[in-house]
């Protein structure tokens, strides 16, 4: 279906006709991502027991773009609003990724709206930076304030903005490179926000799920997480990676599952 929120046109599916609400909150990826791909399979595992509802975040699959650069907060107040478009007033969460960050965010400023997360390869904890990444980012800030310079230059002014172009391409990451364009202010915006503040605030129980070979939210990120929150567990998938829940569904759905109904039956 095509659910209106704040005048922007986003996709939404809701399986199931009875038990619990359960919102899915896939990963980023504006070029690639969609509710098709990356969530049905597993809601449709869920729909069983579940009322699965599943959001396609704005900028993402067939969902309309956000209005202006969008961070973590803005992304979780869209998402608040259309839950209540689905009349979905308190849920449980499965998120993956880039909406694990947007889990957390909602069950520390809304805890009231959810009861229980299970958060897969979730994103939102920066790295603490090393020497080398240190020296990097210098690098990048005196070579684009240099040509920044040089593009004043009426002679230089061309060539200034295509070695300003290669020059971040060199230094930015794979998951900005594949974001377009239009997107890569909030993808910017995103990234930089920590979620560590928020973890002594969350007080739901959290499952998180973890691919040992995970290289886009490494291990450590769930260790972190696990002792930061103040009720989570921390299941890690031997040799897996960060589509663990993907790789494996039944297994994933079997977990889920389990951990949902201890809180029905608590």
């Amino acid at each position: 279906m095509r659910i209106l929120v704040d005048g922007i046109g986003a996709q939404a599916v809701s399986l199931g006709g009875g038990g619990e609400p359960l919102l899915l909150l896939h990963g980023w990826g504006p070029a690639s991502v969609s509710l098709e791909k990356h969530l049905l399979p597993l809601g449709q595992a869920l729909s069983s027991r579940y009322q699965v509802h599943m959001l396609e975040f704005p900028g993402h699959g067939q969902s309309d773009p956000p209005g202006g650069n969008w961070g973590v907060p803005d992304y979780a107040a869209w998402t608040l609003k259309a839950m209540d478009a689905l009349a979905v007033r308190q849920t449980a969460v499965v998120a993956h990724s880039f909406g694990g960050r947007i889990a957390l965010h909602l069950a520390a400023n809304a805890p009231q709206r959810f009861t229980r997360l299970v958060l897969t390869g979730c994103a939102g904890l920066k790295p603490r930076k090393t020497l080398e990444g240190r020296l990097r980012a210098q690098l990048f800030k005196a070579g684009r304030l240099g040509l920044k310079a040089a593009g004043l230059l009426p002679p230089f002014r061309n060539g200034a903005a295509e070695l300003t172009r290669r020059l971040r391409e060199e230094m930015a990451s794979a998951d900005y490179l594949a974001t377009p364009e239009t997107m890569r202010g909030s993808f910017s915006r995103v990234v930089s926000q920590d979620a560590r503040p928020l973890l002594p605030d969350i007080r739901q129980p959290v499952l998180l799920v973890w691919g040992e070979w995970d290289t886009a939210t490494p291990l450590w990120m769930g260790e972190a997480l696990q002792k930061g929150l103040p009720d989570a567990r921390l299941l890690v998938y031997q040799t897996d990676d960060h589509w663990a829940y993907r790789n494996q569904p039944a297994r994933f759905a079997n977990a889920v599952d389990a951990f949902l109904q201890e809180g029905a039956g608590a």
